[in-house]
Order: structure tokens, then sequence, then C-alpha cells
């Protein structure tokens, strides 16, 4: 099983932090954006969301190697562009490749390929999903995929902000009704332990064990 990983790809300037404005995060004011308050750059404010989703669908994370490096964004002290190699405690093999530095910029991509068949996510929908077996529901599902497939490529300047929505009002409802949410802070954490580990390993320049 091989699987690709692309967190997300913007173009220059884009911040998926709204609240702290493309301009300050990208045009040299670090103390707007520094390592003691932000943790890193591209890596732990994007592509971590879809690094979450990856260890989800997939499975543990055994170890990383990745590097990391400020490609364009030279004022900021975090990275703009990330990229690693992740084995999976499955044994498969993954890539995962995160930036702000590139243009035009392009929806979060999440790849899947082995032998009996590959499955392509971009975005929220399924781009590709093409199955060895060639069951009935298999080809239903390549036919819906290439239907919902976006005719026009999406804008990652206007990120779709519906996920999270619906985790804070999850979280107020458990506060409201005294259960777990949906997503608490050990299933948090592993996303967070495997984007540590790729800062980790580009710092020290060997494979980092979760």
């Amino acid at each position: 099983l091989i699987v690709t990983s692309a967190g997300e790809a913007q173009p220059p300037g884009h911040n998926s932090l709204p609240a702290r404005g493309a301009s300050a995060m990208y045009l040299g004011c670090q103390e707007e954006f520094i390592l003691a308050l932000d943790g890193g750059g591209a890596l732990i404010n994007q592509s971590i969301h879809t690094i979450d989703l990856l260890q989800y669908l997939v499975g543990p994370v055994a170890s990383v190697f990745g590097h990391t490096d400020r490609m364009l964004h030279q004022g900021i002290e975090g990275e703009d562009t990330a990229v690693a190699v992740v084995r999976f405690e499955g044994g498969a093999l993954g890539v995962i490749q995160g930036s702000t530095a590139l243009f035009p910029g392009f929806a979060r991509r999440v790849e899947i390929h082995g032998e009996q068949g590959s499955v392509i996510l971009e975005g929220d929908r399924v781009r590709e999903w093409r199955l060895r077996s060639g069951a009935a529901e298999d080809s239903e599902l390549g036919r819906v995929a290439q239907r919902d497939a976006p005719s026009t490529p999406v804008d990652p300047t206007k990120p779709d902000v519906g996920g999270h929505r619906s985790q804070v009002e999850d979280f107020v409802e458990a506060v409201r009704h005294d259960r777990s949410p949906a997503v608490d802070g050990p299933k948090g954490l592993k996303a967070l332990a495997i984007v540590l580990a790729v800062y980790r390993a580009s710092r020290e320049g060997h494979p980092v064990a979760l």
C-alpha cells in the first residue's frame, strides 16, 4: 500500500487562519508569527487537518523522516514548505507534502494506492474510486466520484469552515450534556505527534519513531 497525502498546496500569502491575516503572517511581521506561539508554519497550521484524516484512514504511524524549509516567505520563523516520508504500523509507505509557497494553490488531497485499487480524495469529494474487484457498488462509487468532481479549480483562499463549525458545535453540546466530544484530546494528539515528529526529523536529520 502506498499513500500520498498532500496536506495543502496554497498560493503565496494565503493563511488558513484569517484572524492572523495573510499580510501580517507573510510580510515579515515576526511578532505576529513566531515559533514560540505557533509551533511551526505550513505543516502545523494548514496541513495538520489532512494529516489527521490520513492517519484516521490508514492507521497509526510508526516513523517519519522529513525536511522543512522557508522557500519563499523569509520573514517568518516557521516553514512554508514541508515534505515527509511516513512508515505506517501496518507496513504502508506514505508521503506528506504541505506548502504555502506554491502557485496557484489547490485543495487538500489524499491519495491511497494499492495492488487492489486506488482512491483519491480532493477537498471533501471522492475524485477517483477504482478498485480491481469491479463490484457493482464500486462501479457506482466510481460514477459518483466522476459526477461530483469539481469542473473548476477550488479557490484555496476561500476555505470551507464547515468542519470547524461542526466541531465547535459538538464541543458545546458535549459541555451542555456532560459527555465526551466526538474529537477529544487523545484523538487530536495523534496528528500533532506526527507533525512534531516531522519537525524533529528535519532538525536532527534522521527518522523519528512515534
